[in-house]
């Protein structure tokens, strides 16, 4: 073998195992975080790091009572809605049988000659007409039983008037409760968004890849679900980021959570500030409107054809409207609480639709990107 033979078989023979280690290299998944690091990496930023986790505790527990009260609320303004509805049809019923019955006591007035002349010429009403002896004892059963099933609905009706009275009361409580604790998360995300500013830059860094990895494990474990409740394939949602600042958000699982009309939640409401940024989190085209339940809304299309979906903006970023194309991370809007949120606190009612189809719970994807 030549010596020039020699050396390029010998480099090839050098050149191979890093060729081999890079492939490897390149397929290990990244290094985890451990708690340790993350500790160590916030030494420096302890106070504000325990504030952190301090307001998203207070944070949490007013989302947990948030989501109480306005569950009771959805069903309390279910209960009269159907109570007004139920004593109005009664009430035309009512007024059908009165009306049939006083034609049967003007007929027997106008026919004279008994003794009901007299005394329904002596009453001081219709309904002492009605239920008096002397007009009982000359109707005929179908009369009585016109009577008596105008006796049950008025039964009826005082009853439903009764439980309208304490469900309106309910609702007022619970209505003013609402607003309280829409204020105390809405202090909690401020609290929780400025202590967030204060972290070093590599509390931040290694506190967000730890919880990426937690939000990463239990989306894995979502995914052995069967149904939409399972989540969205991360092959879906390649690239996607937080739609807000991560250090400012808070939200839960709140996917089939009721809402009015029967509906379930199909979505995840996150929290933060109001007025925060809202980012596209991928890149696609947007769709820009109002409408009445979501308020300020965001129809984004990425470029795969998934759907993304965000509702209550307080109004639309610079340049946003329909057909606008935009990059991952350019702010599409603004976070509020328009449309049926108002009055609540501020959040963007988040939902993705892989393909374009009916949406699948966002919860798993937003916990990763967002920690």
């Amino acid at each position: 073998m030549g010596v020039m033979h020699w050396l390029r078989a010998r480099r090839v023979l050098l050149i191979f195992p890093l060729v081999l280690l890079w492939v490897f290299a390149s397929a290990l998944p990244a290094a985890s975080v451990t708690k340790a690091q993350v500790d160590a990496a916030c030494a420096d930023s302890k106070a504000a790091l325990d504030e952190w986790d301090a307001a998203a505790a207070r944070a949490g527990e007013a989302l947990a009572r948030y989501n109480e009260v306005n569950e009771e609320l959805e069903g309390v303004s279910l209960r009269v809605l159907q109570l007004r509805d139920r004593i109005d049809e009664k009430q035309t019923d009512v007024s059908d049988i009165r009306e049939r019955v006083v034609g049967r006591a003007v007929e027997m007035y106008m026919d004279g000659g008994s003794q009901v002349t007299e005394f329904v010429l002596s009453s001081s009403s219709v309904d002492e007409v009605l239920t008096g002896q002397e007009f009982l004892q000359v109707v005929t059963e179908e009369d009585i039983s016109s009577l008596d099933h105008l006796a049950a609905l008025k039964n009826d009706m005082v009853r439903w008037q009764e439980e309208l009275k304490v469900d309106q009361e309910r609702l007022a409580v619970l209505n003013q409760e609402a607003l309280d604790v829409a204020q105390l998360m809405e202090d909690a995300m401020n609290k929780k968004e400025a202590a967030y500013r204060t972290l070093s830059a590599d509390c931040r860094k290694l506190r967000s890849d730890y919880d990426a990895q937690l939000a990463a494990a239990a989306a894995a474990a979502a995914a052995r679900q069967k149904g939409a409740a399972g989540g969205v394939p991360a092959s879906v949602t390649a690239g996607f980021i937080c739609p807000m600042s991560s250090g400012a958000v808070h939200f839960i699982n709140d996917w089939g959570f009721p809402r009015s009309g029967g509906r379930g939640h199909k979505g995840t409401d996150v929290f933060a500030p109001m007025g925060q940024p809202v980012y596209a989190v991928v890149s696609g085209n947007v769709r820009a409107y109002t409408n009445s339940l979501g308020g300020n809304s965001v129809w984004l299309t990425a470029d795969n054809r998934t759907g993304y979906y965000y509702a209550h903006l307080s109004s639309w970023g610079p340049g946003i409207s329909t057909g606008v194309y935009v990059s991952k991370g350019d702010v599409i809007g603004y976070n509020g609480n328009s449309g049926n949120a108002y009055g609540g606190a501020p959040h963007v009612h988040f939902q993705i639709h892989p393909g374009g189809g009916s949406p699948m719970n966002p919860y798993f994807t937003l916990k990763a990107a967002c920690g």
